[in-house]
Parts: structure tokens; sequence; C-alpha cells
């Protein structure tokens, strides 16, 4: 272990609970005429794949499925192999609720690593979508915002969206859009808010989201069924004030905002105005107006922007706090950035629907793992791939030596398995 560490490879891959795999594969029936890519071998192969190379491709499992040290680690016969075809073509038919499933598990064992009070702290679920682009010879179906290529149909850009509610954790929920219609933000984060809020007990969460979702009847079916929200207006929208608080000089203190005004509000649809739902609206300048960076360029300081219109249906929330939430949803921009970085998720492993969904469904495993060995170990991430990723390999080495004798010959022994270390 490296000085200071909390928290080894063998404890994070103890998120993955004995026989869990073996029992999820008799009970979703995933193994049905499989010959070699039995969904555990699968599950194994995305792993290691993900935590183990920087752009994790079919041919490059292929020739992690060919390795000696794989076959070794998981005690798989020594003249086995794949061909990057057949993972293709299993990643397409496989079914995903095995790794939807195994998801669910092991971030339930995730959980347990941290206390009552800390998973509380953790009750703000920001909802937020990242796109993932490929060319259309590639993706049978996408979403292609924007204009297309008229004189090259062929290079058209089709995209998959991906929204994440992320509870400051990891992934608590998600869905994979491809149809035209999910383009608008109004209509894929609302989904992935009343996915999570279905869900027993997340009837204290409290959902945070951009400007991206301005629905007046979004805001008003939250309301009814007793969501909370906090989310951002556009500069641009109508309201009616019911209300305004008087604010102490103290209260105007937002840290890095400085409050304008507190008011409860009436908001404005495209036509006309909601007057059964009321919001808290507060309104916040930037105390640094002007972004004094040198730019790379000639040419002058760019301002920033200064107003924002922060508003929610928990009209019980102060100012402070409403500004507080806000900033949160700022973290899954940067888990985006780590998955898209660090985990491969920037580039597409499979373009069939079905292979997408596995494959996200490792990833939001492998970001777990990953997740909690960084915060335990208090590591960057970069640092936190790097150092598990290293100490994954000097611990295959100890158990090489120490089971092989310092032969090399008998590597392939059947006992050798990654999960079970002592």
């Amino acid at each position: 272990m490296y000085s200071g560490q909390k928290i080894n490879i063998q404890k994070i891959l103890g998120l993955i609970p004995d026989d869990l795999l073996s029992t999820l594969s008799k009970d979703t029936k995933v193994d049905y005429c499989a010959k070699v890519l039995y969904g555990q071998r699968i599950f194994n192969l995305l792993l290691y794949g993900i935590l183990t190379t920087d752009r994790t491709s079919q041919r490059t499992l292929e020739d992690l499925f060919s390795s000696d040290l794989f076959k070794a680690l998981f005690c798989y016969e020594d003249g086995m192999k794949v061909s990057h075809s057949s993972i293709s073509a299993r990643l397409s038919k496989i079914d995903p609720e095995f790794f939807r499933l195994a998801y669910e598990a092991i971030y339930a064992e995730f959980s347990k690593f941290f206390t009552t009070e800390e998973q509380l702290k953790h009750r703000i679920i920001r909802v937020d979508s990242s796109m993932v682009a490929e060319t259309c010879n590639k993706l049978k179906k996408g979403l292609a915002p924007g204009d297309k290529k008229k004189n090259n149909p062929e290079k058209t850009v089709k995209q998959l969206k991906y929204t994440f509610a992320f509870d400051g954790l990891t992934t608590c929920d998600f869905k994979v859009y491809n149809e035209s219609t999910y383009i608008s933000e109004d209509m894929a984060i609302p989904e992935v808010v009343r996915l999570n809020a279905a869900k027993e007990g997340s009837i204290a969460n409290i959902y945070t989201f951009d400007r991206g979702v301005a629905s007046i009847k979004n805001f008003a079916s939250f309301t009814t069924d007793n969501i909370s929200f906090v989310g951002r207006l556009r500069t641009c929208r109508r309201y009616d004030i019911i209300s305004s608080d008087q604010l102490s000089e103290e209260e105007k203190d937002l840290g890095e905002l400085t409050l304008i005004s507190s008011q409860i509000v009436h908001l404005y649809g495209k036509h006309e105005m909601d007057p059964n739902n009321q919001y808290r609206l507060i309104i916040a300048e930037r105390k640094d107006k002007i972004d004094t960076t040198p730019p790379k360029n000639k040419g002058r300081l760019k301002k920033k922007e200064n107003i924002f219109y922060f508003f929610t249906n928990n009209l019980a929330l102060t100012p402070k706090e409403i500004a507080d939430i806000y900033k949160q949803r700022w973290d899954i921009e940067v888990f985006f950035r780590f998955i898209k970085q660090e985990l491969n998720a920037s580039h597409f492993l499979s373009v069939s629907e079905n292979g997408i969904k596995v494959v996200l469904y490792m990833t939001l495993i492998a970001s777990m793992l990953l997740l909690l060995y960084k915060k335990i170990n208090e590591y960057g991430y970069k640092t936190a791939k790097r150092r598990l990723t290293i100490e994954l390999w000097e611990t295959i080495v100890k158990i090489m030596i120490k089971d092989c004798g310092g032969d090399p010959a008998l590597v392939n022994k059947k006992y050798f398995q990654l999960f079970s270390i002592p």
C-alpha cells in the first residue's frame, strides 16, 4: 500500500459480493445458448478492460481475453479464445438485466461504506445529461441535433444522450436516449427525476438541474408529486411577485454571490401564468463581475454572467440553502469528465443499443470502485485510477510469485482467482 493509504484493492473488489455473478446468471438465464462468453466472463472482461486500459476496444478485449494472465486470474482454460466479432455479437444480444442487477447489488455494498449521516448529506440529487457522438455508419439509431451535412450525409454525426441522477457519491439512476424527442432536456431530465423519485425512501431527496428544464408543466407536476427541486430560471422568464422578504446584510452574503432579492412568485408559461403553484425565487449577483484571466489571444477581458435566478418549489429553504444546493450541481459535470477521461466513456465500445447499455452499466460499476478508492484514500481522480491500476498489477505479481514458486509455466493453475485474494 502507498503511504497513508486507508483502503486497498482487496477491499475495493470486496464490493462485488461472493457468488453474486453466478447467482445472477442463474436468475436471469443470461448464459442460455452461450458457448464461451458467459455473463460472468463478459462482466470480468469488461471490468478488467475498463480499469486497466486507456481506451478499451473490442480488439483490446480480444487480446486481454487471450492473455495467459487474464485466464489465470479468473481461472479460465488455457486454450480458450474469442474474436472481437464474437464479443461484438455477444454484447448486442446479452441480457442487460444481468448487469443492471449486478450494478444495483454493488451500489448497495458501496453505500455500506458510508454512515447514515454521510448518506443524508448526499440526498441532493444532481440530474444532467451528456452526449456521446459517433458517425452514422456505425451507430444505427441516434440523435442528430443541429444542422446535418447536406452535401455528405454519410458524415452526419449521430449522438446518444446519457441522462444521469448523481447523488454526490455515484450514479443512482440513468437512462440512455436515442430518439429525437429527447434532444430537449425538458423531456430527458424530468423522466430521470421521476424514475429516481419513485424509489422507496427517496421522498426526502432534493433534485437540482440547470436551465435546460424550463417547462412550467414539469415544475407544476413536480410540485403535485411532492418532488422538491432547485433549478435556475432563464433571464427572460416572466413572473408575478406575491411577496418579498426583508433581507439583512448577513443574509445577503452567499459566499461568491450577493443576494439581491428573495421572493415568492407565480411563473408564466408560454402564454399564461400558473396561478396554482408558488415558487421561491432568489436573484443573486456575482461579486467578481469581471474575469481577469489574461486572454490567450488578443482581445478584451470577457465579462462573466453576473445575475443568477435560482428558484425552488420547496418554500422552506432559505436563500443560502438554495444557492448552496444549486452550487452542488457542478459535481455531476466533474463526474461526466471523470468517466469520459478515465473510464473510456467518451466513445462507444459497442454501437448496438443493447451493448451500449451493458457497457454503461459496467462503466458505472468501475466508477464506483474507483470513487470509493479515491474518497477514502483522499486521492484525485487521475491519481486514484493510476494507483488502483498499479496496485492491481502488484497484487497479481505477488500472487504469481507466491503460488507459482517462480515458475511461469504454473501461471495457468486453476486456483488463481482475483476475487478470492486472502
